[in-house]
């Protein structure tokens, strides 16, 4: 039953995320990028190039990441692919903190610089316990981190499928925009730590975290 739930979840995001990508693209070729970003290459456009691309290697890397096939089988790659994640994550961080003041979801502003902040902080403490060994701690912000991650494409699913649930709930668009934003990664994070902290009750605090 997880292996299905697990497998589902991927073929969901990464249906969704080639949509995304096939609609995005043949708009930005049609009418070039979007007009927030101004008309210099050098100012913000350069930013929002990076934080596609270098979003999309952290997307492509990270589904092999959590892999047990590979991570147990080819630790080599495992560790290699690793340090690309988090240096791609960083750049793709760096680049949000660059063209975040130009969002077109005024709205959304603060979600979004609390799931960039917490990405950041989730990817330096996967490496500050790898370093340490300490496997099981590294994995959960790993996790955590591509968590916050996934926001940027799961945030679109939510605007197209689910705003009729927030509309019901709040009376004006600003709030429903950052209740549904801050909604997209919030809950899953939520919903990941609680089920850690029970899998660490059942099993003892000594025995997860012993390496």
């Amino acid at each position: 039953m997880k292996k299905i739930a697990v497998g589902l979840f991927w073929f969901v995001f990464y249906g969704f995320l080639v949509l995304l990508l096939f609609f995005h693209f043949n708009g930005y070729i049609a009418q070039g990028l979007p007009e927030f970003m101004g008309n210099s290459f050098l100012h913000s456009q350069i930013w929002f190039i990076l934080h596609i691309s270098f979003g999309l290697i952290v997307y492509l890397i990270g589904v092999f990441q959590f892999m047990p096939s590979i991570r147990i089988r080819n630790l080599n790659l495992h560790r290699n692919l690793g340090k690309i994640y988090i240096l791609s994550s960083l750049i793709c961080i760096l680049s949000l903190y660059v063209i975040l003041p130009d969002s077109s979801c005024e709205a959304c502003k603060p979600s979004q610089y609390m799931v960039t902040s917490l990405w950041l902080v989730f990817v330096l403490l996967a490496y500050f316990f790898i370093r340490r060994r300490k496997i099981e701690l590294h994995k959960r912000m790993m996790i955590s981190s591509f968590i916050c991650a996934a926001y940027f494409v799961s945030v679109r699913i939510v605007s197209q499928f689910g705003m009729g649930i927030f509309k019901k709930l709040f009376n004006t668009e600003q709030a429903q925009l950052l209740a549904s934003d801050i909604f997209v990664w919030a809950a899953p994070l939520a919903v990941f730590h609680i089920y850690w902290m029970v899998r660490t009750s059942n099993k003892g605090f000594d025995e997860i975290y012993k390496t």
